[in-house]
């Protein structure tokens, strides 16, 4: 079309006498021609640049959307890694914990439980009874934040254990005065008994007093008079501890159990 309207227009100049007058006609058709094959070489490269772009752009999506699923599984792993470091972080921090706690158990003498230092007794109460009226003493009086209610009732719970019965340490608020802080006592187990015992009065005055009133030394009896907040030494402990090795886990040292150290203790 394009052809053949530049034709028209040539034999219209040539006709009328203009400035293409002196030019031969087969030198125009020559050039015409060379302008139709450089139109169409430019049409068909158009063409492959545009079905090359097509190509390109559909190759675009692509990396985009596969850019898109990446970016989204780094996202998805970098949750994880911050997942797995909070999980190091807090496996780091007990072991750190754990370390701290064995070398706490290391300050317990190996044959805490072993050494045999009582006579063995039957679990029973009167054999408990026993025991506590002429084989057991405390091996030093009362001594504030040396040897108070936490280090006798941990020496009173090893020396059960040791002979056979089954005690246990509890800690809570001071039975007898509850607004007054926390306190320490045994609890220990016999055949058909549960027997609350107050270890600091296995000492000095407080022992013989209970020997002059006809009473076992350190027991708290039900229903007693005598002893105000007894019904606490039973039901108001906090916790209820099986042997050193958990009070010291409860309360993350030995501090307030190494009745130990010292020259009443293992040497």
């Amino acid at each position: 079309m394009k052809l053949w309207i530049a034709t028209i227009v040539l034999a219209t100049l040539l006709a009328s006498g203009g400035v293409f007058s002196g030019i031969k006609i087969t030198d125009m058709t020559r050039q015409l021609n060379e302008l139709q094959l450089s139109y169409t070489s430019l049409e068909s490269n158009y063409n492959s640049l545009g079905s090359s772009y097509a190509v390109l752009q559909s190759n675009y999506n692509s990396l985009e959307s596969d850019y898109e699923s990446l970016q989204s599984s780094y996202d998805v792993l970098q949750g994880r890694v911050s997942e797995l470091q909070f999980s190091y972080d807090r496996l780091e921090a007990e072991n750190r914990e754990l370390k701290r706690l064995l070398d706490q158990y290391e300050n317990v003498p190996h044959s805490y439980y072993s050494i045999e230092a009582f006579p063995h007794h039957s679990n029973t109460y009167e054999e408990l009874c026993q025991f506590l009226t002429f084989e057991f003493a405390l091996p030093t009086g009362y001594k504030a934040h040396v040897f108070d209610c936490s280090e006798s009732s941990a020496y009173l719970e090893w020396a059960l254990e040791n002979a056979g019965f089954d005690a246990y340490i509890a800690t809570g608020r001071t039975p007898w005065e509850p607004s007054s802080g926390y306190h320490a006592w045994v609890i220990a187990y016999s055949e058909g008994y549960r027997v609350a015992i107050e270890a600091t009065d296995l000492t000095g005055e407080y022992y013989l007093s209970y020997l002059f009133a006809g009473r076992i030394p350190g027991i708290i009896y039900g229903d007693d008079p005598l002893i105000p907040g007894w019904e606490n030494y039973y039901e108001g402990y906090d916790t209820l501890l099986k042997n050193i090795y958990e009070a010291i886990r409860s309360y993350r040292t030995t501090e307030e159990w190494n009745w130990w150290e010292g020259y009443w203790g293992f040497k």
